[in-house]
């Protein structure tokens, strides 16, 4: 196929990719302006493929292998069924590739240096580090409560690390999938381990909870988040088995 089919490159656009060109073997690649971020693609009878240069990304994001002959400089693919989930697979690459763990980290260090050295504490850098994450979080989960998906003002959105920051390692403490954006109370029952998730994202709520705090705070055992992913499986994993509180 020479081109790409009209659908595609609209939902390339509206991502945010608004460079086409085109590759080898009908492939084309797409990226960002003013930024190295590139993603391959190539229309097919089955679906469309996508192609990342970050190894691991596509399963992480839960996209089903694709073994294809790919571009220069892209390391894996993965096949989209539809325009829904063309869209959506194409939001969350935008959103992991422009804050992928080593720009976040380069972002924190940057805001640290401009501390004075004396001033550089563990805590500061925590909290600058949380700010970073928090962003990327922002963005990944469009600014709604990963689990209510009520739009709130930021001031009242918190980065919940399902992996606490104090237990997680360098590249774990930034990871965009070590942590849910969550209003600020269902944030503290989620940092305190009164309420969990299972791998498809259905709520345990913790038994220490009365039926009135349950109904005060909004809590409902048939609630979920509004999406999981592979990435996140891992963290949350951790957080059921050290964190949860029966």
């Amino acid at each position: 196929m020479d081109t790409l089919p009209t659908l595609v490159v609209k939902a390339l656009i509206d991502s945010g990719y608004d460079l086409l060109s085109p590759a080898t073997e009908g492939w084309f690649t797409a990226a960002i302006s003013g930024a190295t971020t590139k993603v391959a693609v190539r229309a097919m009878d089955t679906g469309t493929l996508l192609a990342a240069p970050e190894s691991g990304v596509m399963a992480r994001i839960g996209l089903p292998p694709a073994a294809y002959p790919l571009p220069l400089g892209m390391t894996g693919a993965g096949i989209v069924a539809g325009p829904a989930q063309l869209y959506e697979a194409l939001r969350l690459l935008h959103s992991l590739q422009t804050h992928p763990v080593a720009t976040l980290s380069a972002r924190m260090e940057a805001r640290l240096a401009a501390i004075p050295a004396t001033e550089r504490t563990r805590e500061v850098r925590q909290r600058i580090g949380q700010d970073v994450f928090r962003e990327a979080l922002l963005e990944l989960w469009e600014g709604r409560c990963a689990l209510s998906g009520i739009a709130l003002p930021p001031s009242l959105l918190r980065a919940s690390h399902a992996k606490p920051w104090t237990l997680s390692d360098e590249r774990e403490k930034l990871d965009p999938f070590n942590g849910l954006l969550l209003a600020v109370h269902y944030d503290a029952l989620f940092d305190q381990g009164l309420v969990t998730f299972d791998d498809d994202g259905h709520i345990t709520i913790s038994s220490s909870l009365s039926q009135e705090a349950r109904k005060i705070l909004r809590l409902d055992d048939s609630a979920r988040l509004r999406f999981i992913l592979p990435g996140h499986i891992e963290y949350l994993r951790f957080h059921r088995a050290n964190i949860a509180k029966s």
